[in-house]
């Protein structure tokens, strides 16, 4: 019988091959289909997942209506769970390579997904292969959760918690090692202006996704204000100019964060905004809306808004400006995403947040609210985990929280585990989870498939 390091690394290049069938399909969310609600690229990545479940030797298959999937062996009532997802962030711009079509470099795997989360959740995948090769008995079965809808909201963890069973216990692949056993809230919504009647503000459009401190935002107005603008970026870095049509436009670079930390980043919707107001260019209605955008990006731990708060087991909370734009009738609206402790109750953030913006003249709308959750961190399987994690690899790591958020928290009992090992920082020229040139360690995989199989089995012989 092979352990699982000898079948860890027998299985590199298999497991290199499957993740390039994966990382080169489009998965971004799009427009609904048939049968596809999330749109045809993340549909096509999860019929490529089943394909390949069944090639590595799962029971079963099944779609839950375009929704979610799942590969299944064993017990169908009592069952381990694994859930990581199949959709990706959108990409933005700077990549050096194409980012839907997975290469190889210096020991690193370079695309969208490769570690959020098609990597992980791959590796995930092999270790179960190596219980069902070596016939391990299961007092549990055993669970892939394919997801389809992580990164705009996880509806589709919302569908399948409505239809099937969960897990007795589970965990997700798409976090750090050694185990997080707690996660910040996470607050979504639009802050919209008043209707704005003779704005200056032609169009604004910074921001992919919600959850990603933006790193470009454009504005165009009326080319009577080009040099107004130039001249308020003069000495400034990241503003280039373009005029066309009787018309200007600005765009602000910024350096990209994910939410959940996003201290040290430079949001470009705040610098749009702030040389707009700068020239001097926007009056009345216009001007004290952009003063409100600006003042709830400038103080991303949330203090403008009245939601600063600290509880001595996560970071302080925070907040970013994530999207930006016009409405169709004219309004200012600020995509706000917060991550919060437990220092404040979700209803409490909701309301605060709402009173501000009234008395500034905006309402919120788009509500999404999931609170904090926390696992103790002695509880046995976070503690199993934990041991694994740090025998294979020969570190002492112990449990953490984070500000990020995934699938462990829509569950009574699931935990984020891996692929991303703290403390060993990639070269510069690869990217972390949501950034341009996106990569992911090749021998941190290949470790994972060994941790990963090593924790199936132990968890096998925990009492849920």
């Amino acid at each position: 019988m092979q352990t699982a390091r000898e079948f860890a690394e027998s299985n590199r290049d298999n497991l290199l091959r499957d993740l390039k069938r994966l990382v080169d399909i489009n998965s971004i969310k799009g427009e609904p289909a048939e049968g596809a609600p999330y749109g045809t690229g993340v549909r096509t990545a999860e019929e490529e997942a089943f394909r390949i479940a069944k090639e590595l030797g799962f029971e079963k298959t099944v779609d839950c209506d375009g929704h979610i999937g799942y590969a299944h062996t064993g017990d169908e009532e009592k069952f381990l769970g694994v859930i990581g997802h199949l959709d990706v962030v959108p990409v933005g711009d700077g990549w050096d390579h194409d980012p839907f079509d997975m290469y190889i470099k210096e020991g690193y795997v370079m695309g969208r997904g490769t570690g959020d989360d098609k990597g992980p959740l791959l590796a995930a995948m092999y270790a179960c292969k190596y219980l069902f090769d070596n016939k391990i008995p299961l007092r549990y079965g055993i669970r892939v959760l394919l997801g389809c809808d992580e990164e705009c909201g996880m509806s589709d963890l919302d569908y399948y918690l409505e239809h099937y069973p969960e897990p007795v216990f589970a965990f997700t692949p798409d976090a750090g090692f050694p185990v997080g056993h707690g996660e910040k809230g996470i607050y979504s919504a639009d802050l919209v202006s008043a209707p704005i009647t003779d704005g200056k503000i032609l169009s604004i459009s910074g921001g992919m996704a919600s959850n990603v401190v933006p790193d470009r935002c454009t504005a165009v107005l009326d080319a009577c204000y080009a040099d107004a603008l130039r001249k308020a970026a003069e000495n400034k870095e990241g503003y280039a100019f373009s005029e066309e049509d009787g018309r200007v436009t600005v765009t602000a670079s910024g350096k990209a964060a994910h939410a959940g930390s996003p201290w040290g980043s430079v949001n470009a919707n705040f610098k749009a905004v702030s040389l707009l107001l700068e020239a001097g260019i926007l009056e009345g209605e216009e001007k004290r809306a952009a003063e409100f955008v600006c003042s709830v990006m400038n103080d991303v731990d949330g203090g403008f808004l009245g939601i600063a708060a600290e509880d001595g087991r996560f970071e302080k909370n925070s907040i970013i400006g994530g999207m930006i734009g016009l409405t169709e009738d004219g309004r200012l609206c600020l995509n706000v995403n917060s991550r919060y402790n437990t220092a404040i109750p979700a209803d409490e953030i909701e309301k605060n947040i709402e009173k501000k913006a009234a008395e500034c003249g905006f309402e919120v709308r788009n509500v999404g609210n999931s609170g904090p959750f926390y696992l103790e961190p002695d509880s046995p399987a976070v503690r199993l985990m934990c041991d694994i994690f740090n025998s294979v690899t020969g570190r002492n790591d112990r449990p953490f929280v984070m500000s990020g958020g995934t699938y462990a928290r829509k569950m009574h009992n699931a935990v984020s585990f891996g692929c991303e090992v703290f403390g060993e920082e990639g070269p510069e020229w690869v990217g972390s989870a949501h950034m341009k040139n996106e990569g992911q360690s090749i021998d941190i995989l290949v470790k994972a498939v060994e941790i990963y199989a090593e924790t199936l089995m132990k968890l096998q012989e925990v009492d849920f």
